[in-house]
């Protein structure tokens, strides 16, 4: 167990936890938003009322994440929270609100009436009226991958009381923390947030489920440049092969996303001769492949000379010539054609 020593008080806290809020930075990448859902997932499963909440809109390169459409922008209600209406515009710097002479109200059938009792000759018109739940709503708050509250937005700006008042895990794995926290689980040393917060979810006592698994890898694999980031360690390999062991799919390539559907032939593989050469221990790298044969052109041959007459008419009969020459006789001799009769001496 990684992180057990940071986690003892979070574990007490937890059986009796009634609400719970996962809190993500604004500008969350993958990684920050994959390790929120994934714990938020895993509590959820556990039978915890939980919330997750990060000031920005999602995009479309996280819509992929499970659980992403539980996101909001705004604090949920809670059983037990204090609820505030800010009215906006209509106080002095002082502290005082000039215009208003008193406040009452009144209950009317299902409904509360606020009445803002106005001086003579003043106008209060607030800008916006702004709801807020604060005070002891939430049991306990994890604020996943932020150097300090402030970075959650207005999800904390609008809501410090709620925070103020309630036990706070930080988990995150960068340098400039702040160690806000009542519990502050922090790693430096770690690959990616996801990697954590897969090691946190253990150390509570908690199981991995498929789609939080896959959160989890997306996250990884994202911080890691796909395993290839030199932060990857073997630890980090065992939370990948962990998650893979329970149903988790790892992330699409982005190769393998930009490739054309209707590919038929892929292109063969080329490679570097010297520095696979180098890599075996080679000094020279392979030779080139002999090329295919092919037949040489026929070429016509030059004709022959004609043979030289001579005076004395001493040429030799055709069928005399030697058979290389390729001249075969054209006068055939007339004993050829007879019929041969052989005689014996004896009948015997």
């Amino acid at each position: 167990m990684k992180y057990d020593s940071q986690l003892v008080e979070v574990k007490n806290l937890l059986p009796a936890a009634k609400n719970i809020l996962i809190a993500v930075p604004t500008g969350a990448d993958i990684d920050k938003l994959a390790a929120g859902l994934s714990l938020f997932l895993t509590l959820e499963a556990a039978g915890k009322q939980v919330s997750i909440v990060c000031d920005d809109n999602i995009l479309v390169g996280q819509s992929h994440l499970f659980g992403v459409d539980h996101i909001s922008k705004t604090l949920p209600s809670t059983d037990g929270g204090n609820l505030t209406l800010t009215l906006e515009g209509v106080a002095a710097s002082d502290g005082t609100v000039p215009s208003l002479e008193k406040l009452d109200w009144f209950a009317e059938g299902n409904n509360l009436n606020l009445v803002f009792h106005v001086l003579p000759g003043q106008t209060f018109q607030p800008g916006r009226i702004i709801p807020h739940y604060q005070g002891s709503g939430f049991n306990l708050v994890f604020v996943v991958g932020a150097v300090n509250l402030n970075a959650l937005g207005n999800i904390y700006s609008q809501n410090q009381n709620a925070f103020s008042g309630t036990h706070i895990v930080n988990i995150d794995n960068q340098v400039a923390n702040s160690s806000f926290g009542q519990t502050n689980v922090l790693d430096t040393n770690t690959s990616a947030v996801s990697e954590m917060v897969a090691n946190v979810i253990s150390d509570l006592g908690y199981n991995l489920d498929a789609d939080s698994a896959s959160n989890l890898l997306a996250g990884i694999f994202e911080a890691t440049n796909n395993l290839q980031d030199s932060k990857a360690t073997a630890e980090t390999y065992m939370v990948v092969a962990n998650c893979l062991r329970v149903g988790g799919k790892k992330p699409a390539g982005k190769a393998a996303e930009s490739a054309p559907q209707n590919t038929i032939a892929q292109a063969q593989p080329t490679y570097d001769w010297n520095a696979l050469s180098a890599a075996i221990g080679q000094q020279t790298a392979p030779q080139a492949p002999v090329p295919e044969f092919t037949v040489p052109p026929v070429v016509q041959s030059a004709p022959q000379p004609a043979p030289v007459q001579s005076s004395d008419n001493n040429q030799p009969s055709p069928e005399e010539r030697p058979v290389e020459e390729g001249v075969i006789s054209e006068t055939v001799e007339p004993e050829w054609l007879t019929p041969k009769i052989f005689k014996g001496t004896s009948l015997g």
